[in-house]
């Protein structure tokens, strides 16, 4: 393109999201609609991700959760520009023939002193600007410390020639106003390297709260079974009624010892759409197979667990207690018991 394309690039955190109720699901999605992209790129996919649906397994939740659906509905081209490392696991096995050396050593220990505090600042709620400021101000330095000691090479896995191959990719777009997803641990060094490049770096705005990043908040609370009152998360999930929901309220009842009743809440799931989010359908029909099994409904747990191995796609977890359930019941007694 012959015009300079302003960039917004958006970091991602995995599974932090489920813990981050400021910058959860429903807020990206708010993020991705205030953004109006007229390309979305995912840094840690390939560009023919989608020919395989395993993509969905990423460890990038939001990406299948609600990047891609998102882009597509609106219309919205989306493709990969991930370049894998050419040698997975480099920068470990560097790390451990370089500590021999005493001078190298002391940078490792360096880089650890520093990135030891994000360990407690990423575990606490982040909205969007606290990770662009406060965590990417670490990247920032560690990335520094990396390439002045190592060069680009096997000790940073080639990351600085790796986030060149996303930023020509996402510069080879067809857009202007391009949006780019990508992984926390690379975004500095894409940020520069598109910025080296000549792209103009924009910051996303955060959407405000709302009743949907507050749902999300609530249901992610419950996937993630914490809470000081079981009761009234259960009763807030009841409200909301739907499928997700009824999901998250069968783990809950079953976290605490009550599996008819969970067993009730999905037989009552399966009633509702439950075609959505990504992980439902598959998660779901699981679960009502298990719970099946402990109500002594075998065959009609073996048709859930067949259920969810009849899906395009369904998450790795819940393929594997499928398969499981269907090669002996579903017992919450401990293997070997």
């Amino acid at each position: 393109m012959t015009s300079t394309p302003r960039v917004t690039l958006v970091p991602l955190a995995a599974g932090l999201h489920l813990r981050w109720p400021r910058y959860n699901a429903a807020v990206l999605e708010a993020l991705l609609r205030g953004a109006s992209p007229d390309a979305v790129a995912l840094e840690p996919l390939p560009p023919a991700f989608d020919t395989d649906p395993s993509w969905q397994d990423h460890d990038e939740l939001l990406l299948p959760w609600v990047a891609v659906p998102w882009a597509r509905r609106a219309g919205v081209p989306v493709t990969g520009v991930h370049e894998p490392s050419p040698e997975p696991g480099a920068a470990s096995e560097t790390e451990r023939y370089l500590r021999s050396y005493a001078a190298a050593g002391a940078v490792f220990d360096q880089l650890y002193a520093l990135e030891r505090p994000l360990g407690e600042l990423l575990g606490a709620a982040l909205t969007l600007p606290r990770v662009l400021t406060e965590v990417v101000a670490v990247l920032e330095v560690t990335r520094r410390i990396r390439l002045e000691a190592f060069g680009d090479g096997p000790a940073t896995e080639w990351e600085e020639a790796r986030a060149a191959v996303a930023a020509r990719r996402v510069l080879e777009l067809p857009a202007e106003r391009p949006l780019v997803l990508v992984s926390l641990d690379r975004y500095v060094a894409l940020r520069e390297t598109l910025r080296a490049a000549g792209a103009e770096i924009v910051v996303a705005d955060e959407p405000p709260p709302d009743d949907a990043a507050r749902e999300r908040a609530l249901l992610d609370l419950a996937w993630r079974g914490d809470g000081a009152d079981p009761g009234a998360l259960l009763a807030q999930l009841r409200r909301l009624g739907h499928a997700e929901a009824r999901y998250h309220a069968a783990g809950l009842l079953l976290a605490h010892d009550h599996p008819a009743e969970a067993l009730d809440e999905l037989e009552g799931a399966l009633r509702l759409d439950f075609a959505e989010p990504w992980f439902l359908p598959g998660s779901l029909l699981a679960r009502l197979g298990q719970l099946r099994d402990l109500a002594g409904r075998r065959d009609e747990a073996r048709k859930a667990y067949r259920g969810v191995l009849a899906l395009g796609w369904a998450p790795s977890e819940a393929r594997a207690a499928a398969r499981d359930g269907l090669e002996r019941p579903f017992t919450l007694e401990p293997p070997g018991a």
